[in-house]
């Protein structure tokens, strides 16, 4: 699949895609932040069928309806503009000691991270609160400095003895 960005001066960045069935599907993403979900008329990308206006909150419930993880496919590409802010997914192990705490608990003491979401079961919990109780399987999305977010992998994921 592929998708094409292309600035739009004075207006946002607009993201067309093309299904398989030959339909173009685009979302205009406005310099203030809102969002228009577009439908492009069969047979002819520069027409517009139909429209549907975004806030940014229905943007994310939408991204979280259709894709779950959405947030981390964009991971790569966020980690190559932020230079030194780290993005990952770190999971907590089967073997970890962690699973059955809260969030607090854990993170509380590894300075330069901050826990973006909760990736639990296919579904995304973002911005988990610090009473958030771990569970064997979940993973944590966390973005901070290459230093806390390998303290926090290596705490979560602890080498096999």
């Amino acid at each position: 699949m592929q998708i094409e960005r292309t600035a739009l001066p004075g207006i946002g960045i607009g993201y067309t895609l093309h299904t398989v069935e030959g339909r173009s599907l685009g979302v205009l993403h406005h310099h203030g932040g809102r969002r228009d979900l577009l439908l492009y008329a069969p047979g002819d990308p520069d027409t517009v069928e139909r429209s549907v206006r975004l806030t940014p909150a229905e943007a994310r419930e939408l991204a979280e309806l259709l894709h779950p993880v959405a947030t981390i496919d964009h991971v790569p590409d966020l980690e190559q503009r932020a230079g030194k802010l780290t993005v990952a997914a770190v999971p907590v192990t089967a073997v970890s000691p962690h699973g059955g705490r809260v969030l607090r608990d854990v993170v509380a003491d590894v300075p330069g991270v901050t826990v973006v979401a909760l990736l639990r079961d296919g579904r995304t919990i973002t911005a988990p609160g610090p009473d958030h109780r771990l569970a064997h399987g979940d993973a944590l999305l966390v973005a901070g400095t290459p230093e806390g977010v390998g303290a926090l992998s290596r705490r979560l994921t602890p080498a096999e003895p």
